[in-house]
């Protein structure tokens, strides 16, 4: 019996595989039912793994190799299992499925042993996915970030000169980048920051190779650890090492860090003098690294080190023009024949600021019709010293601008209606730092609720006629309040004396009657505007010179038409403002006699004045002395309006000073820019000769004015080498208005190299203009007036109208 067991054996052997094997057909249904299943869960295993792994890539992050090749070997078998489940759909479909063919049976074998090892794999697929721990591991920074920048136009010659500063100069570390706000020094930050990006960090030989470029925004308040963080950030230092490190620590850190590199960084809005060293950026390394830095300050450039400085300055009027443009739109541009005409007139009003082209130009990118664009034309000539003043802004109000739009989340509320009945609403006011009110619906029917935290008020345009006694205790900590064009506010609480930490108070064009005795306790008030109000009887005697930190008073009347206008005391409040110690900036209209000898008297209100208007019938003749042209240098503006005797404006020269015009006019008005004058029975405007920064004139309704310039220019005023008298270089636009009787602007044709527009309206004895071949052939865009005065217009010849006649406007 021994040869037995090895034939059974051998038996069993042969039954259990042959058994197997036929289950691969037998159960080839279900187990292609069971793949199916299988295939499903790895499917959305997969789904599942691959949607981490692409958000957690938009997070700087990069897939791990094993995540990486556990969805490339899924997607190759899922392929392979879809072939595997048609061909055995296949099979099971065929007739002959439980024949005992040796063919069709063989073929159902292999299909259904391919199941079996597919499932397997699949279900170790779905084992490991499930397994998988780490599926992306984070990139580190890149050397540069990108800044995202509009589309902009005229920087290409700056951005090349700072780059080539960076680049090839080697013994320039800092680089100062300084200008006015809205020139656009962030704008060249920026695109210098870009320049790296595209340059790939390999400019020019090794010594130019940078390891990174670093961003860091600084603005007003200085603040180190800001300034650390943004630093620590893009160098990834541990947080572990930040936190738990000290002051000393996180300096050591950040100069370890940066001297193992040659790095770029770039400061942005710096307002003074930084300490880099207490940063941690080293300044005794000398391997290339750069620090550039934008400032509207050219002395924080001095107190920075700077090695190089740039001018950020406004765009010329071709780039300008093309910038406004582009935010105005083809569509509008080309909905009428007049409105590209039109658009250089706005265009230059901005100054070549690109944020006022790009803020004008969006605001008049839906007007399509040529009066909506000369409504807006004249609103700009109308006012162009309010209009410029928006841009060449006072430190104080440049401060307060940053301060409102600061950006404090859920702090700042703003709003066209009050619903203070709501306990949400209620919440809101108690929570909020800064307030803006505007609209017809604004009114304080119920009281407002205790807000210890508000520090800004705008209430503005409303129909409100007053405030309830208590309002102001309820806003004890309020620094900036602004009540303008309240056209129904007649009065104000006693309680507005209560504001201790008000240090801004704007109440032009409101109806107030009275100003309350209380706001003496406004000790803290830097800056008071009480301009157009026209029903204010008085400022209670005392009251100013209460304000012992007082620096800008403007109270001016602005309208050209008549008005029942209220004049106080005028000596008092002129004495009162004198004798303020802090008090730099001025704006006062003068109504008297008595007024305008006590100004002239005043060498210190002199100095102070940056805005005048002289709105008085009794003044037959304005003399102002050499010595007072001389101290008004801080004047801005002047409106001489509805002196219905004035006769002429002259300077009065004494014996012991020159009369010598070309030495006089460096000494005289020099930042007089803006000059409005109607309603006067002037001859001549002579005395303008004396205002070589005018860039803004403005003439309207002077029925008696025959001349703008009354003398001939050969001892008057420099010669040009085209024989050309120099004055009125900086005008950029003049508008001459209801003039009768003006015949002449200047005696001889000026060059004129700034003027952009020229504005005539109803000045029918005017029949030459002073232009010659020469005349503003780069910069004037414009010449408006009606047709009839334009064809009776004289030339010296019709080649000089042929010049012109491209840049007349209807």
């Amino acid at each position: 019996m021994d040869f037995v067991s090895p034939i059974l054996d051998t038996v069993t052997r042969l039954w259990d595989c042959t058994n197997n094997h036929s289950s691969y057909v037998r159960h080839l249904r279900k187990n292609l039912k069971s793949l199916t299943s299988a295939k499903r869960n790895l499917e959305n295993l997969n789904e599942d793994v691959k949607g981490k792994v692409e958000r957690e890539e938009q997070q700087n992050c990069e897939r791990t190799n094993v995540a990486k090749n556990w969805l490339v070997t899924v997607e190759s078998k899922l392929e392979e299992v879809e072939i595997i489940l048609q061909k055995g759909e296949e099979e099971i479909q065929k007739k002959c499925f439980r024949c005992c063919c040796t063919k069709n049976w063989y073929s159902n074998y292999k299909i259904g042993k391919k199941v079996i090892k597919k499932i397997d794999v699949v279900k170790s697929l779905i084992r490991q996915g499930k397994s998988l721990k780490e599926l992306t591991s984070k990139l580190p920074r890149p050397p540069v970030d990108e800044m995202l920048v509009e589309k902009t136009v005229g920087m290409e010659s700056i951005l090349e000169d700072v780059w080539r500063c960076i680049i090839e100069d080697h013994g320039v570390r800092i680089i100062g980048l300084y200008g006015m706000g809205g020139m656009g020094k962030t704008t060249l930050l920026k695109k210098i920051n870009n320049k790296f990006l595209g340059e790939s960090l390999e400019i020019g030989d090794s010594r130019s190779v940078f390891d990174v470029v670093i961003w860091v925004v600084v603005s007003k308040e200085v603040d180190l650890e800001k300034i650390q963080e943004g630093i620590r950030k893009k160098l990834e230092i541990s947080d572990e090492i930040w936190e738990y490190g000290n002051e000393d620590d996180r300096v050591s850190e950040i100069s370890r860090k940066l001297r193992s590199k040659k790095f770029v960084l770039l400061l942005d809005d710096v307002w003074e003098r930084i300490d880099l060293s207490k940063v941690g950026v080293p300044l005794d390394d000398q391997n290339g690294s750069k620090i550039i830095f934008t400032t509207r300050s050219e002395e924080v450039c001095g107190r920075m080190e700077a090695q190089k400085e740039f001018k950020v300055e406004g765009l010329s009027t071709e780039a300008a023009l093309e910038l406004f443009q582009l935010k105005v739109g083809e569509e509008v541009l080309n909905s009428d024949d007049e409105i590209p005409k039109l658009a250089e007139f706005v265009a230059d009003e901005c100054k070549g600021m690109p944020l006022a082209l790009v803020t004008v130009g969006r605001a008049m990118a839906r007007k399509k019709t040529p009066d909506e664009w000369r409504h807006a034309i004249n609103m700009l000539q109308s006012y162009p010293s309010k209009f410029s003043d928006l841009w060449k802004m006072h430190d104080v109000i440049y401060d307060m601008a940053l301060w409102l739009t600061s950006e404090e989340g859920n702090n700042i509320l703003v709003a066209k209606s009050i619903n203070l009945n709501k306990v949400k609403e209620i919440a809101k006011w108690k929570e909020a730092v800064r307030i803006s009110l505007w609209g017809s619906n604004i009114e304080f029917h119920t009281e407002i609720p205790f807000c210890p935290r508000l520090q800004t008020l705008l209430v503005r345009e409303s129909k409100l006629k007053t405030f309830q006694n208590n309002f102001f205790q309820a806003t004890p900590a309020l620094q900036v309040l602004d009540l303008s064009y309240n056209l129904h506010l007649t009065e104000l609480p006693v309680g507005l004396g209560e504001l201790i930490n008000l240090q801004y108070l704007n109440l032009s064009d409101t109806n107030i009657k009275k100003v309350p005795i209380e706001i003496k306790n406004l000790r803290r008030l830097r800056m008071l505007l009480l301009d157009d109000m026209n029903n204010l009887e008085a400022i209670p005697s005392g009251v100013i010179s209460c304000l012992s930190s007082l620096q800008a008073f403007s109270r001016l009347f602005g309208g050209s038409n008549e008005l029942h206008y209220q004049h106080f005391d005028e000596i008092t409040l002129l004495q009162e403002l004198e004798n303020l110690d802090d008090i730099n900036e001025i704006g006062v209209t003068l109504f008297t006699l008595e007024s305008i000898t006590k100004f002239k008297s005043s060498a210190k209100l002199q100095s102070c004045f940056k805005g005048l208007t002289i709105k008085c019938s009794g003044l037959l003749s304005l003399d102002i002395s050499c010595s007072v042209m001389r101290r008004m240098n801080n004047l801005e503006a002047l409106v001489i309006c509805d002196c219905d005797s004035l006769k002429e404006i002259k300077i009065c020269f004494q014996e012991e000073e020159s009369i010598q015009m070309g030495r006089l006019k460096t000494d005289a008005f020099r930042n007089l820019r803006d000059v409005r004058i109607w309603n006067c029975p002037l001859k001549d405007l002579t005395w303008l000769i004396y205002a070589p920064c005018l860039q803004n004139l403005v003439v309207e309704t002077c029925l008696v004015l025959e001349e703008i310039i009354a003398c001939d220019f050969e001892t008057a005023a420099e010669i040009s080498e085209e024989g050309s008298p120099k004055i009125f270089t900086k005008l950029r636009s003049m508008q001459f208005t209801s003039l009768r009787n003006l015949k002449s602007i200047c005696r001889q044709a000026i060059q004129f190299v700034s003027l952009q527009s020229i504005w005539v309206e109803d000045c029918p004895s005017l029949r030459k203009l002073p232009l010659n071949s020469e005349s503003a052939k780069k910069n004037l865009n414009v010449i408006y007036g009606s047709t009839e005065w334009w064809e009776q217009l004289e030339w010296e010849d019709e080649a000089i109208k042929l010049v012109f006649a491209p840049k007349f406007c209807l």
